[in-house]
């Protein structure tokens, strides 16, 4: 079953799996200090992710009021309505929030009473998103100031998710927004080609994202030279194409 978001005492209220303070390991926030609101459940299974204690509703969230982690993480009863998630990071120093997840359009309309109360006081809205759910994203586009949009290869879920991304990027089409493709050594060039086929069409210039895999179990991560021979492959279709490893990874926090 879809979360949702849960009402009580009048305040929208949504599971989350983290909330904490870092280092933006990705896109073109990558090296920002963000404050992580990680939501829980996800609508896709990838083959590839680095967060599967999200994939499904939390009973707990876990805080640490350290940026990077470095403290001893707390435990906090789900679900947290929007006055105690504001509370919980009024004491961080960013202004980027990161909507991560799991999936943080299946809290739509949490996000967008969050939206509603915090970017009045001077904070931004990161989304991370799988790209496929472009009827939740109508819901609190209004509230987000850049989308970093997944796109998800048939390779890495299972099922073709081309027709959702691409009436997704029409939602998005006024927003700021960036495309990921998570790369291992066995996506085909026939899947890459679909893809960029798709994200041209919201124009040449949007920025796309080449993620090597980082290596997890019997998941290789592609050589460098393979890389570098797909990023000039999408450069016959797209202007801006960027080869960029997971930071955090590489500097081992959270």
């Amino acid at each position: 079953m879809k979360p949702g978001v849960k009402s009580g005492g009048g305040l929208l209220r949504a599971n989350l799996n983290e909330i904490m303070e870092s280092i933006q390991g990705e896109g073109l926030l990558v090296g920002s200090r963000n404050i992580f609101l990680r939501f829980s459940g996800c609508n896709l299974r990838c083959s590839y992710c680095d967060t599967p204690s999200s994939l499904d509703r939390a009973d707990l969230c876990r805080f640490n009021p350290v940026c990077g982690g470095y403290s001893e993480w707390q435990q906090i009863a789900n679900p947290l309505s929007v006055n105690e998630v504001m509370q919980l990071i009024s004491g961080f120093g960013s202004r980027w929030i990161s909507l991560t997840g799991g999936e943080p359009l299946l809290w739509a309309d949490f996000i967008a009473s969050l939206g509603a109360h915090l970017r009045p006081h001077g904070y931004r809205f990161l989304l991370e998103t799988n790209g496929t759910l472009y009827e939740e994203l109508t819901r609190c586009i209004e509230y987000i100031d850049l989308i970093s949009m997944d796109y998800k290869l048939p390779s890495a879920t299972g099922e073709d998710c081309s027709r959702a991304h691409d009436e997704f990027l029409k939602q998005a089409q006024d927003r700021a927004l960036y495309v990921k493709i998570v790369v291992d050594s066995s996506t085909e060039i026939g899947e890459i080609r679909r893809a960029l086929e798709i994200v041209a069409r919201r124009g040449r210039d949007t920025t796309l994202f080449l993620q090597p895999i980082s290596p997890c179990g019997e998941i290789k991560s592609p050589p460098i030279r393979a890389m570098l021979d797909l990023q000039r492959y999408c450069l016959g279709m797209l202007d801006d194409v960027r080869i960029l490893p997971q930071l955090h990874r590489l500097l081992q926090i959270i």
